[in-house]
């Protein structure tokens, strides 16, 4: 019996699928122990420029990176930096490390990868400075941002 190309391709490509999202789970990780130094950041307007007629608001801080990956150890996976879109203006943020994680960007609403590879230790940990800037729409005099760490670990 000579079965359609699809008939005999359907039962792979839905393993495949399967395979697909099982290969990584997200979690979210205990990053409690990171702080910013100063506590707290006062952003300032950006001077307007010809290239940038709109300005905008910008601040700098260092933030000490802790994150718990105990739960881990022994797993390989992906540690991503998520900025949580909410009501307010859309906030940039663009980082150095000093050593273990990634430097990036992200926008509010996405996530970006600072670490990749396998959980070795009970923590992640570094220091980054990071560079905070929105537009000219920002309308907070106070405004906690909601940083957190996700992990998609590869499925064993």
């Amino acid at each position: 019996m000579n079965l359609p190309l699809f008939a005999r391709l359907a039962p792979a490509l839905a393993a495949l699928a399967l395979a697909a999202t099982a290969a990584a789970e997200t979690h979210k990780l205990d990053d409690s122990l990171s702080h910013t130094v100063p506590p707290t950041a006062q952003m300032q307007w950006l001077p307007q420029t010809r290239a940038d007629k709109d300005g905008g608001m910008e601040a700098w801080v260092r933030v000490n990176i802790h994150i718990n990956t105990q739960d881990w150890i022994g797993r390989s996976g992906r540690v991503y930096m998520v900025l949580p879109r909410d009501e307010t203006s859309t906030l940039e943020a663009v980082w150095t490390t000093d050593g273990q994680l990634l430097a990036g960007r992200l926008v509010s609403g996405e996530r970006a990868l600072v670490y990749a590879g396998n959980i070795t230790t009970n923590a992640l940990r570094d220091q980054m400075l990071v560079r905070l800037r929105s537009g000219p729409d920002w309308q907070s005099n106070s405004r906690r941002l909601n940083f957190h760490f996700e992990i998609d670990v590869d499925s064993p």
